[in-house]
C-alpha cells in the first residue's frame, strides 16, 4: 500500500513540475515577443538633450533647478496620495 502511495504521489510531483515547466515555456515565449519588439525600438529618442552652458548658468543663477524640483516633488506626492484608495486630494 505504501508503495502504491509513493508512487501516486511521485507521479503528482512530476506532474505538477512539468506544468511549472510548462507555464513557464509559455511566459518565456511571450517575454521573447515582447523583448523582439522592443529590441527594435531605437534608444535615441529616450536621451534627454543636453542643455547649453549659458542657459543653464541663468536657469542657475534664477532659482528655477529649485523651483522645478519643488515642483517635481509635489507632482509625485499628489500621485501617491491618489494611488490610495478611498482618498481624493484634489480631481
Amino acid at each position: 500500500m505504501t508503495a502504491i502511495l509513493t508512487l501516486i504521489y511521485c507521479w503528482l510531483q512530476e506532474f505538477f513540475f512539468s506544468l511549472t515547466d510548462w507555464g513557464l515555456g509559455i511566459w518565456d515565449s511571450v517575454l521573447s515577443v515582447a523583448d523582439s519588439t522592443l529590441s527594435t525600438i531605437g534608444t535615441a529618442g529616450l536621451t534627454l538633450p543636453v542643455i547649453p552652458d549659458q542657459y543653464a548658468w541663468v536657469l542657475g543663477a534664477t532659482g528655477m533647478s529649485q523651483a522645478l524640483a519643488i515642483v517635481a516633488s509635489a507632482m509625485g506626492t499628489r500621485f501617491i496620495l491618489q494611488t490610495i484608495p478611498f482618498v481624493r486630494w484634489g480631481s
